[in-house]
């Protein structure tokens, strides 16, 4: 039988291979690997991960983007939990997040040189109910807020800086992507990879399939451009 010694000195070379493959600095959580395992059964087969300098938020937008080997800011986008406070459950057994026409949560991918119109992604949401389809009030979704953040790492299974659309705990929240992700050149975006130093490049087409998005056209340039 092996020791206990030899037994965990195998462990630690395991960890070690893994922190390489990964490129990780530091140690591989539960979280990153859920979002992983999610990326590659998903079928994401352009994704790419890079780990970041601890430092890397309060650089420039400019500055990140040469850190993730990105073209163009436009390809870095981020994840933000958005709750809906008018929620009022179609059937109290199916839970918030079942029907994907009326979720109490909606996770909206945009990209850092954007932000979200919240009255148009308002009235798109409201929109998403088929013809025929009771419809919902016109103020039903006027008062769209970002969760708390407390809310989002407990929806998510992620915490600040680190939010990814990929393996998520509640996982029947509908995610949302800006349309205007579907126009960058070329077409590879960059996002949360489960934890704050992590990274999850891939292509936009396989990102959209891979978590079955919702595509709506509900952001704007941003005019203060600063970095987030």
């Amino acid at each position: 039988m092996a020791s206990f010694e030899t037994i965990s000195t195998t462990q630690a070379r395991l960890n070690e291979l893994e922190k390489s493959a990964w490129g990780c600095a530091g140690d591989i959580t539960p979280e990153m690997r859920r979002a992983r395992r999610h990326v590659q059964s998903a079928g994401c087969y352009s994704s790419q991960w890079c780990w970041c300098p601890s430092h890397y938020y309060s650089l420039a937008l400019d500055e990140r983007k040469e850190i993730l080997g990105a073209h163009s800011k436009s390809q870095l986008c981020k994840a933000c939990l958005f709750e809906n406070k008018n929620f009022v459950p179609n059937d109290v057994a199916t839970g918030d997040c079942a029907d994907r026409t009326n979720s109490k949560y909606y996770l909206i991918v945009v990209q850092y040189v954007e932000s979200i119109n919240i009255k148009t992604l308002a009235s798109e949401l409201r929109g998403l109910r088929p013809p025929g389809a009771t419809r919902l009030d016109p103020n039903y979704f006027s008062d769209l807020r970002l969760a708390p953040e407390e809310v989002s790492e407990q929806l998510t299974g992620y915490g600040h800086n680190g939010v990814s659309p990929f393996g998520m705990l509640e996982a029947s929240i509908p995610i949302v992507v800006c349309k205007s992700i579907l126009s960058v050149r070329p077409k590879f975006i960059w996002m949360g990879g489960g934890h704050k130093d992590l990274k999850l490049g891939l292509a936009v087409s396989e990102f959209v399939s891979g978590v079955d998005a919702i595509v709506l056209d509900v952001s704007e340039p941003r005019t203060d451009m600063f970095d987030d």
